[in-house]
């Protein structure tokens, strides 16, 4: 099984056009809330440790893609679902899957990351907040199981690749995310089977 981190996400007035559904840029904004999220509300044993650990790494966004596949209407609910592949030295690439409250997959897309030094804009590694989402023997870890081809490649191929992207347990797990009742509408590492890991 493959764990994710989600995140449940309820489109507002703002979010849509005038004919009521989200805008196209839309996707990419919650790719960006999934992505703050994770990096802003990780802890390392127990402890909230982002500002110490990012005030040395300056974070760039290289590229942002999204294969936005359908609407979703004013008022409606998606789960915002993230893992990660790729991950160099240096870089990493974000992965994210979007499905509607019904199971309908909403967008597919990624964004590659690199780190550097604050003050030489070296290239530097991922700091443990978020090296422990990269290492495929925890338990917790986000590394993306799709490969040959990738999760970035099979969504800039979109036809035939989605079915691997979405296939019906990621699909159910998304509806379970966005379907969920307030006080569970938290951000939270799940697998397919609905179990929850630390994050």
């Amino acid at each position: 099984m493959m764990p994710f981190f989600a995140l449940p996400y309820q489109i507002l007035f703002h979010d849509t056009m005038a004919y009521g559904s989200q805008h196209h840029t839309v996707n990419v904004k919650l790719q960006n809330i999934a992505r703050e999220t994770i990096l802003f509300a990780s802890r390392v044993d127990g402890r909230e440790v982002w500002q110490e650990q990012l005030k040395d790494i300056i974070m760039l966004t290289r590229e942002v893609y999204s294969l936005n596949l359908a609407p979703v209407d004013l008022g409606q609910k998606v789960a915002v679902m993230l893992t990660y592949e790729d991950p160099t030295h240096s870089t990493v690439r974000l992965c994210f899957r979007i499905v509607r409250f019904d199971g309908q997959p909403v967008a597919c897309g990624y964004q590659t990351m690199i780190l550097m030094d604050r003050e030489t804009q070296a290239l530097v590694g991922p700091p443990p907040m978020l090296a422990q989402y990269l290492d495929a023997a925890r338990e917790n870890s986000l590394v993306e199981r799709l490969a040959e081809p990738c999760f970035a490649e099979r969504a800039r191929g979109g036809g035939r690749w989605l079915k691997d992207i979405f296939p019906p347990e990621i699909r159910a797990l998304g509806a379970h995310v966005a379907n969920a009742e307030r006080a569970q509408a938290t951000p939270k590492i799940i697998d397919e089977t609905l179990r929850e890991f630390d994050f």
